[in-house]
């Protein structure tokens, strides 16, 4: 799906602002960028407490960070691989996995810090194209796969990701001609504190969010206020809020300075997303904790203290973002750019 190659051509289109210095907003803090500690495009990101974090890329690049230091690695044999998405159950166990058509689409795994990685399972659908992947806790957990047969592919885990099986695709609605994910920060899936499963979608006109407040059984298909009137157009992240609220941010990584709706929100329990008024530009990762709210894209980042009024706080690219604290966070992004964020 052409999106797909999208993703990467907008980050090169904005390559040139990446340098552009972090300001602060009233009261809510900056970002601060160290220097790079290689040139992969970022957009696995996983805190393990504290200032540590684990990040990964393109080229099969991984970086172990605390605070401003980041040691890079590359798993060898694993080069020509994306990984788009990252859990860290512990500063020594991670599970790294790469986005790509078949194949292409596989995870790995380190147990000691990432001196040794290891290949852990590989897609075997030549049409499966995997997006992202999040954990309940230390043994289950998700990877969301683009459509096939007509449905989304959610792949279960009860083993910490040794072995994986598809959950039966009856339970996911079909999917719209033209509809997917976007593998563009590990975060177009979200896990509920109860352990309610979303997910959400762009690229046939409908920006929507799958939600199972089961368990990722059965989920109902909820349209959002994102325009998604083309392939690079949609709900790229989501996430949930401590009282069960659901925020899901997008918009147009084709252009990412455009106006528009790029972000909104599910009251607990309710079945309609309302728009939340933002600073324009196009947003793929979003991170709740209590009330901060914090967002990112190619168009910089916006954070609310009190998950109501949004502020720019930096005009540099990023991809993905996590908070770590009410006031504290990490973000990575193009040409292995990492940002850390006191509010």
């Amino acid at each position: 799906m052409n999106r797909r190659d999208v993703i990467l051509a907008g980050a090169a289109a904005l390559t040139s602002v990446a340098a552009s210095p972090a300001f602060a907003g009233q009261g809510i803090g900056g970002v601060r960028i160290p220097a790079s500690a290689t040139d992969s495009e970022l957009r696995g990101l996983s805190p393990t407490g504290g200032k540590t974090y684990w990040a990964s890329g393109s080229k099969g690049w991984i970086i172990r960070g605390r605070g401003e230091r980041q040691d890079a690695m590359r798993i060898v044999g694993a080069e020509g691989l994306d990984f788009r998405g990252l859990h860290a159950f512990s500063d020594d166990h991670v599970l790294a996995m790469s986005a790509g058509p078949g194949q292409a689409s596989q995870l790995w795994r380190t147990t000691d810090g990432g001196k040794r990685w290891a290949q852990v399972t590989v897609n075997q659908d030549p049409n499966g194209f995997w997006d992202s992947i999040a954990f309940v806790d230390d043994r289950r957990g998700f990877i969301l796969g683009d459509p096939t047969e007509g449905r989304f592919t959610v792949l279960y885990t009860a083993d910490a990701g040794k072995t994986w099986a598809r959950l039966p695709p009856e339970g996911v609605p079909p999917a719209a001609d033209g509809e997917g994910a976007f593998a563009a920060s590990n975060g177009c899936v979200a896990i509920g504190r109860h352990g309610q499963v979303a997910f959400c979608t762009g690229g046939a006109g409908k920006a929507r969010v799958y939600l199972s407040r089961g368990g990722g059984g059965v989920f109902v298909a909820l349209d959002t206020p994102i325009p998604a009137d083309a392939p690079s157009k949609g709900a790229f992240a989501i996430a949930f809020g401590k009282r069960g609220e659901l925020w899901v941010c997008g918009g147009d990584y084709k252009n990412p300075r455009a106006q528009g709706v790029n972000l909104a929100w599910l009251a607990p329990g309710a079945l309609a997303f309302q728009p939340v008024a933002a600073p324009a530009g196009y947003l793929s990762g979003i991170s709740v904790k209590g009330e901060t709210v914090m967002a990112t894209g190619l168009a910089g980042t916006i954070v609310a203290r009190d998950g109501r009024t949004f502020q720019r706080v930096s005009e540099a690219p990023m991809n993905s973002v996590r908070l770590t604290s009410k006031k504290t966070g990490v973000l990575c992004g193009p040409k292995g750019t990492v940002g850390l964020w006191r509010g």
